[in-house]
């Protein structure tokens, strides 16, 4: 092991030495240089540094992609390549194929998102989720509210006794006020009162999500005293009859929460000036009149929502939405209260169990995204319209969460947390830069082609914050998406996960995609436009023309390949003959391109340097561009379904093309 040290630090300060001193006088040695320096492989050995240095042009590059191609695994491989990217604009599906949906692929995760593409696959199932049926969304509501509740029941604890009552039904009214609406056990049954929607039931948790619970609030009507949080019983229910009587409660509840939650808390004003205070509990005044008719809130449960996808309303949306489910709370409590309810038990109002209530209920069908995912069993999703998808994907959630719904336990199984993505641009404005730079000088100082240039850069950026899409996931490849989540009971894996805004989920580690990839070819084709005159400008050595033999093996390389490739399908087809399957279109597609693609590049290649037209290398490399959009489009930017040395061997080849294209644009021209 100390050898393998020391060979291993050896070869750091080697590369340190090329990028230091050799730079302006081999330039060609430039991106192997990097590409090892950034290995997390240990080399136990490595050629002498004068031996490296007097190879030919062009053949440590070769030598490099053969490296980097073989060495790797075929899921890196297809993360570095390029085209990929190139449907991964914002990470969700733009493409739909009819025959990858006759499959029966089976997917641990799928994601519910408005405006997309139903498609399927073996990495992921989407569903386009704003074409779940008002009857579908009806139907898992009424699902739902038969294993949650939004309040649960237990001991009255910390209220002034003089100042507040608990009914029947565990609300509470102030002294001297009645019940408004009928007690539970009357004849009005849960079945006659209308069921809030899940907007409702979304608005109800916002109301009493993250309130300062010891602050005094008093609420005014024309200088007259309406209502007062003062000794209010923590998490308690107000009870209301009407939408104007739950206009003051809601106010007061805005009022006491943070500023970045409503604009109410800095329209209060404290009673006495001498105790104006950042973290005095009040009390705080303010007036109905004195609040806008505009949205008066915007709360994101933890889940770092973008701004306009928070959860927004007018103190009337709030105030009816708090009326109907204070209804719905009235006249559910006989199934739902304790047998022993008596007027020392009260309800209080369970945030979480409210808000997945709200979820699961399709609040997020026609803005957010929906994902569930890690359910027991084999899941598939063909022949199923998307309301079947929902339903029995939601039927086992219920299942599973049983035994802690209606209960003060359902905190245990969910939680709020991610990185936030809005502070991360800075992050994105240097990677996307670093990507101009590296592009454009590794066209300009090696021997390497414009795709060939991004492969190389992207591999330097993997798993990096680098691109729009990267932002989501933040920084590393540990940290966390940002979101709503549900555990599996009893595990720390996640069963659900709710984003306010149409996000992509996490799959695997970061990799570059369109942002990164355009701005890399752009770079690329600009070095190697400007590759003489940058050259000249900045006092590089001549540039070393690639000799002859390097361009013919890596010709020889890349049909080498693509026998082998052609070979170990048609032998693989003879035993299991399901060539024409629908699912093997990706095989299909992907061998199709890449083989046809290869032939043409390796054919070009020849007649380009035989008719000294070396010059038109660009042709070759938009060939190896071309070929490689099914990999992206078979499955919308995820890897798609095939056997994994046979992706391997596809990839290679393609890097091996690359390579080709590179040998054949830094040849001489008039040999």
């Amino acid at each position: 092991m100390l050898v393998v040290k020391l060979l291993h630090f050896l070869w750091a300060d080697v590369v340190t030495v090329f990028l230091t001193k050799t730079f302006s006088q081999s330039a060609y040695i430039f991106v192997p240089a990097v590409m090892f320096s950034f290995s997390k492989q240990v080399v136990l050995a490595q050629a002498p540094v004068n031996d490296v240095v007097s190879w030919p042009p062009g053949l440590l590059l070769l030598a490099t992609i053969m490296y980097a191609a073989i060495a790797n695994a075929p899921d890196l491989l297809w993360e570095i390549e390029p085209c990929t990217g190139f449907f991964l604009a914002n990470g969700l599906p733009k493409i739909s194929i009819t025959r990858m949906k006759r499959v029966t692929w089976v997917a641990n995760a799928c994601h519910f998102v408005p405006g997309i593409r139903t498609a399927s696959g073996i990495s992921n199932f989407w569903i386009r989720a704003n074409n779940i049926t008002h009857h579908a969304r009806t139907d898992a509501l009424k699902m739902v509210l038969k294993t949650m509740h939004c309040v649960f029941y237990q001991e009255a604890q910390h209220y002034d006794k003089t100042l507040w009552n608990i009914t029947p039904a565990g609300l509470v009214v102030p002294v001297g006020i009645n019940s408004s609406t009928a007690s539970p056990g009357s004849k009005e049954h849960s079945e006659d009162i209308n069921i809030p929607s899940c907007r409702e039931f979304l608005l109800f948790a916002a109301i009493d999500y993250h309130v300062f619970r010891n602050w005094h609030v008093n609420v005014y009507s024309k200088k007259k005293l309406v209502f007062s949080t003062k000794g209010m019983p923590p998490s308690s229910v107000i009870d209301v009859g009407s939408m104007e009587e739950a206009l003051p409660v809601v106010i007061a509840q805005m009022v006491r929460r943070p500023h970045s939650q409503s604009i109410l808390r800095g329209i209060a004003s404290l009673n006495s000036p001498e105790r104006i205070d950042s973290d005095s509990s009040g009390p705080y005044n303010i007036s109905i009149e004195d609040v806008p008719d505009t949205p008066v809130c915007s709360i994101d449960f933890h889940s770092y929502a973008p701004e306009g996808y928070k959860v927004s309303a007018t103190i009337q949306e709030l105030a009816v939405a708090y009326h109907k489910v204070v209804q719905y709370i009235k006249h559910r409590a006989p199934d739902f209260a304790h047998p022993s309810l008596h007027h020392h038990e009260v309800a209080e109002i369970d945030v979480g169990q409210t808000l997945w209530i709200a979820i699961f209920g399709g609040v997020l069908f026609d803005r957010g995204r929906l994902t569930i995912q890690n359910l027991p069993g084999r899941w598939a999703i063909k022949d199923s319209d998307p309301d079947h998808a929902y339903l029995g994907r939601l039927e086992v959630v219920l299942r599973l969460i049983e035994p802690y719904g209606m209960t003060s336990t359902f905190t245990e199984i969910i939680k709020s947390n991610g990185i936030s993505r809005r502070s991360t641009y800075a992050f994105l404005l240097a990677g996307v830069f670093a990507q101009a730079i590296a592009c454009y000088f590794l066209t300009v100082g090696t021997s390497a082609g414009v795709w060939t240039s991004v492969a190389l850069a992207n591999s330097l950026f993997i798993g990096r914050l680098t691109d729009l899409h990267s932002l989501f996931w933040g920084k590393t490849l540990d940290t966390l998406q940002p979101g709503m989540k549900m555990c599996v009971p009893g595990s720390t894996k996640i069963l659900a996960i709710a984003t306010f805004d149409r996000t992509t989920p996490r799959e695997g580690g970061l990799r570059p995609g369109l942002l990164l990839n355009l701005v890399g070819a752009t770079a690329s084709l600009l070095g190697a436009i400007f590759q003489n005159t940058t050259r000249n400008a900045l006092g590089f050595s001549p540039f070393a023309y690639t000799p002859a033999w390097v361009v013919f093996t890596s010709v020889a390389l890349c049909l080498g390949m693509s026998f082998l490739i052609a070979g170990t399908l048609i032998f693989q087809q003879i035993r299991e003959k399901t060539w024409s399957h629908d699912s093997e279109l990706p095989t299909r597609w992907i061998t199709y391109t890449t083989l046809i693609s290869s032939c043409f590049v390796s054919g070009l290649a020849i007649f380009f340097y035989k008719s000294h037209l070396s010059h038109l290398w660009p042709v070759l490399d938009a060939l190896v561009w071309l070929s490689g959009m099914p990999l992206g489009m078979i499955e919308n930017g995820y890897c798609p379904s095939l056997d994994m040395n046979i992706l391997h061997m596809l990839l290679t080849n393609r890097w091996i093309m690359g390579a080709v294209a590179s040998a054949v644009g830094s040849v001489n021209p008039s040999s």
